[in-house]
């Protein structure tokens, strides 16, 4: 199980350290740059090459297992890597980045789990949480100085849910004649993320509603409940995409009665703006047409200024 566990921590360090060569990044672009390390490193890991892996590290890098065991230099580093791939069974990987930080110049920590589950059923599946630091060279590249594993662990949902956390926020969204407000928030406890909306069409009353986002212990996944003010409901379970996308296919009834099914997907457009996409968008057995739309921020309420009391 620690060679398990050692492999999914390199996992994670070569999706992050494949793209991290060339300028400091931008806090903004951080998310982006570790999904497509995500999959650039999909190619790689089929291959298992150790050696490509140990180069992304300094020479005198330290990998330090759960158990606390400390292996010290890339060509140390290298040779336990390769002793994993010999013995660990084939599987897929996922890899949930829950923070990622620059913390000095030239110093950048990520936080995330990596998971690894067998192909084979009778193997042993595994989640690791890890912490890693990059550190930028004289000559502009990055690599690896550090890489702890922290425990093998279940996340709480507020944990795993980190990875939606960009939806906090106001945002607005317009459709031809029609305005779609939503407002994303933790739930008290924070183990929900939920959206208060409405839709509002020219000459009609607004149509609100409630998203609910939650932890499926079951499978793994994120799950979504809909529910609008008129009786139309929707769920479905969310799944991320190496381009930092993430997709959620829907199925339910709308306010009328008729069953519905879409597959949403939202990607973030820098900070301030999402593009969500409706795919294969059926209605009452018809397939209606794909559909992208644009959401951006809005700025936060004014908080109201006291009024001095009278005296």
């Amino acid at each position: 199980m620690a060679s398990v566990s050692r492999r999914l921590v390199f996992v994670w360090v070569v999706c992050v350290a494949n793209t991290l060569f060339a300028a400091e990044p931008v806090p903004a672009d951080l998310q982006k740059i570790v999904a497509n390390s995500v999959k650039q490193y999909v190619d790689a890991f089929s291959k298992h090459d150790a050696k490509a892996v140990a180069a992304l590290f300094t020479a005198e890098a330290e990998y330090v297992d759960a158990s606390g065991t400390v292996f010290h230099g890339r060509k140390t580093i290298e040779a336990e890597l390769k002793s994993s791939f010999d013995q660990d069974p084939a599987g897929t990987l996922a890899i949930e980045v829950t923070s990622i930080r620059p913390v000095a110049p030239g110093l950048l920590i990520e936080e995330g789990v990596s998971t690894f589950t067998p192909k084979e059923k009778e193997a042993t599946a595994g989640r690791t949480r890890y912490t890693t630091t990059h550190v930028k060279q004289a000559d502009g590249t990055w690599l690896i100085a550090s890489v702890r594993e922290l425990e093998t662990a279940e996340l709480s949902p507020h944990e795993q849910l980190k990875a939606l956390a960009w939806l906090e926020g106001r945002w607005r969204e317009e459709i031809g004649t029609d305005v779609v407000r939503s407002v994303w928030k933790w739930a008290e406890g924070g183990n929900f993320l939920v959206s208060e909306f409405s839709v509002a069409s020219s000459g009609q009353p607004a149509t609100k509603g409630v998203h609910r986002i939650g932890w499926d212990a079951e499978r793994n996944q994120f799950r979504s409940w809909i529910f609008d003010a008129a009786g139309g409901h929707s769920d479905g379970w969310w799944t991320p995409a190496p381009d930092g996308s993430w997709s959620v296919q829907l199925s339910g009834v709308s306010a009328s009665g008729v069953r519905r099914s879409s597959l949403v997907t939202y990607a973030k457009d820098g900070v301030n703006a999402i593009v969500v996409t409706q795919e294969k968008h059926i209605q009452a057995g018809t397939t209606l047409p794909d559909s992208s739309h644009r959401v951006v921020r809005e700025a936060p309420e004014p908080v109201p200024t006291p009024v001095p009391a009278k005296r």
